[in-house]
């Protein structure tokens, strides 16, 4: 079994898709890195099927790929601390229903929900994506404006217990979706959420991409040894300052058994940037790969990444009973 947990879909809400782009966003750095690593021809975001056809590519990719499932993420807007939508700050929507549409159409797919727990019927929105089958909720403070340790998160908290619906939550800088303060994205500030019940991962484990940058690694250490239900996925790991986390990660088995395989797709693994935990052999191999989520799952098992981590996601993931069976039915892809 092999799940990626954590992939990224985007529109600019052509054919009514639900989906939004800020403007200025569009014209950044960042986004032209996501069309790029889409591989999206010229002129692609002012076409009236541009959605479907980005959604058609990755759900392409996936369906060639050795993954069983992939989790795409939906995302939601800001929100103002009185619950009403921000705006001027949201640099980006992934409509949940545009996503539990391609989970339903394809059997590889499954839906993560994002909901932001300031919403007014944000308890009430989670029990319909439940029902559409939503596997987990993704956040992204430091872009939503999300302040986890706070008491107007308790009811949402309790929600996603009540469900066991599993809370994917960014932690550390965030250098693509910049909107509010990064202590935001403290997993500090998750303890709330771990004391009512929530099964809770840490996208990234608190690491950090450049060196001078505040990281929260070492917190995010001692928390997964405290906290059961405390997890890290390995997404973006693929770089020169993550892989050295990474293998001193698989050195601890009690931390190791905390991990969960993701790809943070459209971010695209840098092999020739990780020489030393892979030779220069394995990483013109790992460059020459086509598929993207191929080389994301080879990239993280060339440098010694263990079977269960692949697997891991589907014991804590709220699946859908259709995508059970799918599974069950196909145990070649218990085989890592």
């Amino acid at each position: 079994m092999i799940c990626d947990l954590h992939v990224h879909l985007a529109g600019v809400g052509a054919g009514g898709s639900g989906n939004w782009l800020a403007p200025a966003f569009q014209r950044s750095y960042a986004f032209r890195r996501v069309v790029h690593g889409l591989k999206l021809p010229s002129g692609m975001l002012a076409r009236p099927d541009c959605d479907t056809r980005i959604a058609g590519q990755i759900t392409a990719w996936i369906a060639d790929s050795v993954l069983d499932h992939a989790v795409l993420l939906a995302f939601d807007a800001a929100y103002h601390d009185d619950g009403t939508r921000d705006h001027a700050h949201t640099l980006l929507v992934t409509d949940n229903d545009f996503v539990a549409d391609l989970a339903a159409a394809h059997g590889k797919i499954l839906f993560g929900a994002s909901l932001h727990p300031y919403r007014r019927d944000a308890v009430a929105e989670l029990e319909r994506l439940i029902g559409r089958g939503a596997c987990l909720v993704k956040w992204l403070p430091g872009a939503q404006n999300i302040q986890p340790d706070h008491p107007r998160c308790l009811p949402f908290y309790d929600a996603l217990a009540h469900h066991r619906i599993p809370l994917l939550c960014h932690t550390g800088v965030e250098h693509t979706l910049k909107a509010f303060p990064n202590t935001l994205n403290d997993p500090r500030r998750l303890i709330p959420a771990l004391e009512r019940g929530v099964a809770v991962i840490a996208a990234h484990c608190g690491t950090r991409i450049f060196l001078h940058e505040k990281s929260y690694f070492r917190s995010w250490q001692a928390m997964a040894l405290r906290y059961d239900q405390f997890y890290g996925d390995i997404s973006a790991f693929g770089m020169v300052t993550r892989i050295w986390s990474l293998r001193h990660l698989l050195k601890s088995p009690a931390l190791t058994a905390k991990l969960l395989f993701g790809s943070d797709f459209p971010v695209a693994p840098a092999p020739l940037s990780c020489l030393g935990p892979l030779s220069l052999r394995q990483a013109l191999e790992l460059r020459r790969m086509t598929n993207p989520f191929d080389q994301a799952v080879a990239m993280m098992q060339a440098v010694g990444v263990p079977d269960a981590v692949f697997a891991r996601a589907a014991q804590l993931l709220r699946m859908p009973p259709d995508k059970q069976l799918a599974t069950s039915a196909n145990p070649g892809a218990n085989a890592a």
